[in-house]
């Protein structure tokens, strides 16, 4: 049933209702589960495991909730999907960029998001403060993901090549060739 979240033990018992309405749970801590509503309101909701209460945390019109840090960064739909973050503790909201974002991903230092942009579309990174913005590869990619010490992104409409730079000092993008080969393997399988 696609349009009720549940829980369920980890021994596959007590299956139990939590919210009979459909949310996108993207980003968990310490036992809240933080989204955005997709209903009446694309405001930020907090669902406390323990108690199965949901409670709004801030009332914008918000996607994509990503926690880190005492911070949650999302993007502001009302602001053309620019990037921000909101403090949970002080409760107020940081711009981090005017960039129209796609999508997007929060590592320990960096923020790496897809530009959407009609003349520079790109691979983007900035501090997690907003600061030090620079693009990492022109183009439109998804698929962005995280490690200790890389980023992972593909090009759009290939679902073959997967590129990677590290995370940290000097951007240096190239193809990730085990990943390559994996996909080849199982293509032709």
């Amino acid at each position: 049933d696609f349009t009720n979240v549940y829980k369920i033990k980890t021994d596959k018992s007590e299956n139990i209702p939590v919210a009979d309405f459909l949310f996108n749970p993207v980003a968990a801590h310490n036992g809240i589960i933080y989204y955005n509503g997709q209903e009446k309101d694309h405001y930020l909701y907090a669902l406390d495991t323990a108690t199965d209460e949901s409670s709004i945390v801030y009332e914008g019109n918000l996607w994509y909730p990503a926690y880190h840090e005492g911070y949650i960064y999302f993007m502001d739909v009302s602001e053309n999907y620019r990037l921000c973050r909101y403090h949970l503790t002080d409760n107020y909201v940081e711009v981090l960029t005017n960039d129209r974002v796609d999508t997007f991903n929060v590592g320990t230092s960096y923020i790496y998001y897809q530009k959407n942009d009609a003349d520079t579309p790109g691979i983007w990174r900035m501090r997690l403060d907003g600061s030090s913005a620079e693009q990492v590869a022109e183009g439109i990619y998804r698929n962005i993901h995280l490690t200790s010490r890389y980023a992972y992104f593909q090009a759009y409409g290939d679902d073959m090549t997967i590129y990677h730079t590290p995370i940290e000092g000097s951007v240096n993008v190239s193809e990730f060739t085990p990943a390559l080969a994996a996909a080849i393997e199982e293509a032709g399988n």
